[in-house]
């Protein structure tokens, strides 16, 4: 009888913790390069952020990576996240880079609110700082993270 309870008991921790799982994918950002980037040419505005995901149910694949850029409000890239598991509903792990092509000059202006959210209190003249936040196929969107000041040359 024992044995028995203590299985029902496991099994039902196990239930309660697959429904306590937050299903939003996190961003850890790993890097950004390069350490400077010149606006007025093309062959060094381009930016590849690269990042840690953590997805507790395994449906990042099929949604899309948000990149705002902290200078001004509404200046947000939305790249595709393909395919990452084969199977949904299985916790995942891993790696992506992300790339911003053609960071242009830009006047700064109100901060976004996801800038704001996730810690950035201005962009100082001269740099860049940008937020991604992950949304995953079932429109699940997580906490996000934010790059360190990233230089802008001629500014």
């Amino acid at each position: 009888m024992k044995p028995t309870m203590l299985l029902v008991s496991i099994a039902a921790l196990a239930g309660l913790a697959a429904c306590t799982d937050d299903p939003s994918p996190r961003a850890t950002i790993k890097s950004a390069t390069p350490d400077q980037l010149t606006p007025s040419d093309d062959a060094l505005d381009d930016l590849t952020i690269t990042l840690r995901y953590d997805d507790a149910d395994g449906d990042l694949g099929g949604g899309v990576a948000e990149i705002h850029d902290c200078r001004a409000a509404d200046v947000v890239t939305e790249l595709a996240i393909p395919a990452i598991a084969g199977e949904a509903h299985q916790h995942i792990t891993g790696e992506l880079d992300l790339r911003v092509n053609d960071i242009g000059a830009l006047a700064t202006g109100a901060l976004p609110a996801e800038c704001a959210a996730l810690g950035v209190d201005q962009v100082a003249p001269g740099t860049v700082v940008f937020c991604v936040v992950l949304a995953d196929a079932a429109g699940h969107r997580g906490p996000g993270a934010c790059t360190r000041p990233i230089a802008l040359a001629g500014s």
